[in-house]
């Protein structure tokens, strides 16, 4: 988990010694954060700071509540005083040599930081697929990005706040709302019925029902070699007929 303060040069010409003030309080609360959930600080240089975790569920739960406590103390601050931190998170196997970390999962962190908007949280592919059904966040599809020095494109993802704009589908006017309560969720939302969800309709369950029992009552009640291809034939019928008028094939 890589963790940036943006606009630090801003901050460091409008007023030095406060800014390096705030910096050295931002490392010892990140620090803390990371040490909570069960992760260490492997390096600070500036106004950035390094983690690392054994679980990448708890990167991800370290890198929100990094930005919730931000968000909170930037309430009370004024504009000029706010401190706004990008965060990147990669999934990777490092090299560890006398306490620190090296390799191409510290490098994609690094290089997905800085696409983080001030505030939010830039995820990789390998971190999304261990994460997307374990935590209950709102992420956004970026798509494939080539990344500086890195071979491949990566596909990334946002993670977004509540009421934070998205190219997400809307959810549906009956979708269950958001809780507010919840600052990182994900979206669940779905285009259009599933075929499944389609056939177990009542409108659709009574011609299926009595497509079975035309196909079913020739086997048991008049037996004969003729019967079944029949009673598939009605069935196929039936579900044809039905299926132009609910569009489930």
């Amino acid at each position: 988990m890589m963790a940036d303060v943006s606009g630090f040069s801003r901050m460091m010409g409008a007023d030095e010694d406060a800014t390096v003030d705030q910096i050295k309080e931002f490392h010892r609360q990140v620090k803390l954060l990371v040490e909570q959930f069960e992760g260490r600080v492997v390096d600070t240089a500036g106004d950035s700071v390094l983690g690392e975790f054994d679980s990448v569920v708890n990167a991800v739960r370290c890198a929100c509540r990094i930005q919730e406590e931000q968000a909170a103390e930037n309430a009370g601050r004024s504009a000029e005083e706010r401190i706004q931190t990008r965060i990147g998170i990669h999934l990777g196997d490092v090299i560890v040599e006398d306490y620190r970390v090296y390799g191409d999962g510290v490098n994609i962190a690094a290089r997905l930081e800085p696409l983080a908007d001030p505030g939010g949280i830039c995820i990789s592919e390998a971190v999304y697929q261990q994460i997307w059904n374990k935590l209950d966040l709102n992420l956004e599809d970026l798509g494939l990005k080539d990344l500086k020095n890195i071979e491949h494109p990566i596909r990334l993802y946002r993670v977004l706040r509540t009421g934070a704009p998205s190219a997400a589908p809307q959810p549906a006017a009956n979708a269950e709302p958001r809780s507010a309560e919840t600052p990182w969720r994900v979206s669940s939302e779905t285009s259009g019925e599933s075929a499944a969800a389609a056939l177990l309709r009542p409108a659709t369950l009574v011609p299926l029902s009595v497509g079975a029992f035309l196909l079913l009552s020739p086997i048991i009640l008049f037996p004969s070699a003729g019967a079944l291809p029949t009673g598939g034939a009605i069935l196929t019928s039936v579900i044809r007929a039905h299926s132009g008028r609910t569009g489930v094939a």
